[in-house]
């Protein structure tokens, strides 16, 4: 597949390390990249996902119960992968309870080792004490907000006061891989994100499944963050078509009827 170098597509893309196998799992990430996504987001497997819907969740269920993927595994696919791709952006994803059993200290080590710089916990609240505790100190490592359209003004207005650089929106109310919908409310969201400081970014996320969703999604928010359409397509031995029409949608070029 084409590389796209600077021509990069604006989609987080998301995979499940360990799925359907761990080797399977470096070999699609690599498949990401090569198609040019500006993100790459890799999800540490959790048998229990709780903001994830029946794909990742199947995903997840089959990397940790019958691949036995640990946490250790997920890092050295990750070194593996940062190895060949050193340039690459790469944003990690996983539960608190994996990180917590691994150890936080040695976990945020492990990241900043692998020069990630994004750490997505959905079920972390990122403004309580451990985003502000000792344990990230002087850290290139940088949390990710996830947040729905229902975000209070005070929480917001809290979270843009502290260091927080790219926000992660829920599409609207719901679990991964549901019926695409853009909450009317999201956009005032959006736009106090960006009036407090043009260059943080925003990624939407949650239910694109379509390159034309992607598009939509663009319009608004700096990168579409995709994931269980691409396991999917990935099922149907579709990837590489889906990421080409991708490529196609997200170009400067192409206008949508």
């Amino acid at each position: 597949m084409e590389r796209l170098g600077a021509q990069q597509i604006p989609v987080m893309a998301h995979l499940v390390l360990g799925y359907p196998t761990l080797e399977a799992s470096i070999q699609t990430a690599e498949t990401y990249i090569e198609a040019g996504v500006a993100i790459l987001e890799l999800q540490i497997p959790f048998s229990h996902p709780t903001a994830d819907g029946p794909v990742i969740t199947s995903a997840c269920q089959e990397a940790v119960e019958r691949q036995h993927v640990s946490v250790e595994d997920s890092l050295a696919a990750i070194r593996t992968i940062r190895n060949k791709y050193p340039e690459q952006e790469i944003m990690v994803m996983s539960y608190v309870n994996r990180v917590f059993a691994y150890g936080l200290k040695k976990f945020f080590s492990e990241m900043e080792l692998l020069r990630v710089r994004h750490l997505i916990i959905p079920d972390l609240p990122v403004d309580d004490m451990l985003h502000s505790s000792i344990l990230i100190p002087q850290s290139s490592l940088k949390l990710v907000p996830v947040l729905a359209a229902n975000v209070s003004d005070a929480r917001l207005e809290k979270l843009l006061a502290m260091d927080f650089d790219f926000y992660y929106l829920m599409s609207d109310f719901k679990i991964t891989g549901s019926v695409f919908s853009l909450n009317p409310r999201l956009q005032g969201v959006i736009d106090r994100i960006k009036k407090s400081s043009p260059a943080k970014r925003i990624g939407i996320g949650f239910g694109i499944s379509t390159p034309e969703q992607a598009r939509f999604v663009t319009n608004v928010a700096d990168v579409a963050i995709i994931g269980s359409a691409l396991i999917q397509a990935q099922q149907n031995g579709k990837l590489e078509e889906y990421l080409h029409d991708l490529k196609k949608a997200l170009s400067p070029a192409t206008e949508l009827v």
